[in-house]
């Protein structure tokens, strides 16, 4: 069940961050302010989109799962240190990562799914 929460978390907030930054925030302008505060809309984030979307598809499919949980738990990781390294508030990335750790906790059989 946890896992299964887990899982459908770690799959939407990566498709809803792939949406927002293809459409750079038209129809989800709060997500898009969450987005741009992590890292500014430049030509760095120009391939962002296009990994979310992959790494949200690969959750999809179970052979596939551990490695993009994995990935995602990484780069939600990576994005803690910086937020805190520049002293801000790292608590919904925070949750996110939690959210991933646990689906790929799950998909390896750790956690039940």
């Amino acid at each position: 069940m946890l896992g299964d929460l887990a899982l459908a978390a770690t799959v939407g907030v990566t498709y809803l961050g792939a949406f927002g930054r293809l459409t750079r925030g038209r129809y989800t302008p709060a997500f898009y302010a969450y987005q741009l505060d992590r890292a500014p809309d430049d030509a760095s984030t120009r391939f962002v989109p296009y990994v979310d979307a992959t790494l949200g598809t690969l959750l999809l499919f179970a052979t596939t799962r551990p490695a993009a949980a994995f990935l995602c738990a990484c780069f939600q990781g990576i994005g803690i240190v910086l937020r805190v390294r520049d002293g801000k508030s790292a608590a919904p990335d925070l949750a996110l990562f939690s959210a991933a750790v646990v689906a790929f906790l799950g998909s390896i059989g750790l956690v039940r799914l």
